[in-house]
């Protein structure tokens, strides 16, 4: 039975969602992916069609993009269309008219763009109920992300199903080894942030709190992994900072579960987040959490017993909030002995996993909501 999914240039969490999803259903579906070039490798063994899909408004290529992606889903006749990001329902929708494809499933992981001006915020609102009018189905990765779309669509037409990580990554690994591996001495507290290198990640606000606290903490370490467009100007920043060996730039890493068993908190500086995968991984390595006080991490973060919030872009409650963990560090493994229980009980990849097989049924087998 073919499903297609259609895939924006993806990384970071989306990609780790659709690893987990690939596993756990490809078994019963024969899953077609149609995305940009950049993904064959990744796709594996999976039929894989380029689609010319880029980031931002490219009127050029998106029109390339809808006509490749026309005649794809003419010739594969899937069952189901799986859309993955916002900009790939823009490229998808008038792609399933020409082709006649009618059962759209939409998985939306982020929250949507605010665009700042009226004129664009006008804009913006007709293009979208155009879009998801066509889309049967929304599958929202948090409540939060959920409840910006009843704006445009039904609420029966949401579904919550958040997302879940493989607890068994984040055993057996060493971390006297991680630590080494990282130039930590034994009496360093390393805190590691894991993040796509882009505006709204907030990693400028984390360099300026390790800038407040590098006189009064100097046995701190800042560890942060990922890559993205803005990975040159940060660590300009940095350097501008004066910040030197105080901070560290991880890069791109396919180890994250053995570097997070040599940290000693985790921080998450977002203005805006689905529902980071990252901060679960966290939770999953038993780290105690400092992240921004966001609709969605209210959803998984307990404050007091998973760590603290902070108000976004607030430098001096970040750093007060990192200071507070530290300085005790028994309160510290009990909040990292909570958050893998909680991980354990509400955040697995199976139950993620389950909850899209049961979308996947009820669209193809009973139709439901067409």
């Amino acid at each position: 039975m073919k499903v297609a999914w259609v895939i924006r240039p993806a990384a970071g969490g989306i990609k780790q969602h659709l690893d987990h999803l690939l596993t756990g259903l490809g078994s019963q579906y024969e899953i077609c992916i149609c995305g940009p070039e950049e993904l064959r490798e990744w796709a594996g063994g999976n039929p894989f069609y380029p689609i010319s899909i880029v980031d931002g408004l490219d009127l050029t290529q998106d029109l390339k993009a809808i006509w490749q992606l026309s005649k794809t889903l003419r010739s594969i006749k899937p069952r189901l269309v799986h859309i993955h990001g916002l900009k790939s329902v823009q490229i998808t929708v008038p792609a399933a008219a020409l082709s006649r494809a009618r059962k759209l499933l939409f998985t939306a992981h982020n929250c949507l763009p605010k665009p700042k001006s009226r004129l664009n915020r006008v804009a913006h609102e007709v293009a979208m109920r155009r879009l998801l009018r066509a889309v049967t189905r929304i599958i929202a990765v948090s409540d939060a992300v959920g409840y910006e779309f009843l704006q445009y669509v039904p609420v029966d037409r949401i579904v919550t199903i958040r997302n879940g990580v493989d607890h068994r990554r984040f055993s057996g690994s060493s971390r006297t080894e991680a630590r080494r591996e990282m130039g930590l001495d034994p009496d360093q507290f390393a805190i590691g942030a894991v993040a796509r290198l882009i505006p709204e990640k907030g990693i400028t606000d984390l360099l300026q709190a390790a800038a407040l606290l590098k006189n009064i903490f100097p046995q701190a370490r800042f560890l942060i992994a990922g890559d993205g467009p803005m990975r040159d100007s940060l660590k300009h920043y940095s350097r501008a900072l004066g910040l030197g060996s105080y901070v560290q730039f991880l890069g791109y890493r396919h180890d994250v579960p053995a570097l997070m068993v040599g940290w000693d908190l985790f921080v998450l500086p977002s203005w805006s987040e689905g529902l980071s995968v990252s901060v679960l991984e966290a939770m999953a390595a038993k780290l105690p959490l400092v992240v921004s006080d966001l609709p969605s991490m209210r959803e998984v973060v307990v404050p007091g017993k998973s760590g603290f919030f902070f108000p976004p872009r607030d430098i001096p409650a970040l750093a007060a909030a990192i200071i507070q963990i530290a300085k005790d560090p028994g309160k510290a493994k009990l909040m990292g002995d909570y958050n893998h229980q909680r991980v354990l009980r509400s955040f697995g990849i199976e139950q993620m996993i389950e909850a899209t097989r049961m979308q996947y049924r009820l669209l193809i087998e009973e139709g439901a909501g067409l």
